[in-house]
């Protein structure tokens, strides 16, 4: 794998892609996605948002492969998980959906962001919610690692091992105020 991730880097932004699909559709590849952003970013400081776009429009790409088939036989994938894990993702994303896979694709390794895949298709999640908290989701989290290449340089991977979970709270906690307050404005509007 780590041989495939290489000749798709040496393509650039198209590499980049299909790296973000395959690993979003369940093929593991050393590494991920978030080294190759911040590679690229990197080697093109100018170009970083379009950067994180290509990443999240084939990320989301991959995460729809996943969906469509939890949506046909997820009972059968969800069995990896543990019954604890599986009820307890079922109930975050049956109660808030979009939030819930949103926040999700914003976690960091070893988040179960899979399952939260697998669940939204297994529980029917519509699928224009499902695209839009995917995109979202991995817009801001690349977004922020491609920022983060800009500017730390070739210390950015170090800098996010070390800083991941508090930058992914951070981030989760971004969408939620926003998320919130969409809400609450909408409210508002209607009375």
């Amino acid at each position: 794998m780590e041989s495939l991730k290489s000749k798709l880097l040496a393509f650039g932004l198209p590499g980049l892609f299909l790296i973000a699909f395959l690993d979003s559709a369940g093929v593991p590849l050393p590494g991920g996605v978030d080294l190759v952003i911040m590679l690229l970013s990197w080697q093109r400081p100018s170009s970083f948002l379009f950067v994180a776009l290509v990443a999240a429009v084939g990320s989301t790409a991959g995460c729809w492969v996943l969906y469509r088939i939890a949506r046909v036989g997820g009972d059968k994938m969800l069995a990896r998980f543990s019954p604890e894990k599986q009820s307890w993702v079922t109930e975050k994303v049956k109660r808030n959906d979009v939030l819930a896979v949103m926040v999700a694709m914003l976690g960091p390794p070893p988040f179960p962001t899979k399952l939260f895949i697998l669940v939204a298709g297994a529980v029917r999640m519509d699928w224009r919610r499902f695209v839009a908290a995917v995109f979202v989701g991995r817009f801001v989290r690349f977004s922020a690692e491609a920022y983060l290449a800009v500017r730390v340089g070739d210390r950015a991977m170090e800098t996010l091992q070390q800083h991941y979970p508090t930058i992914a709270v951070a981030l989760a906690v971004i969408v939620v105020v926003v998320l919130v307050a969409r809400r609450l404005l909408a409210g508002s509007a209607e009375a």
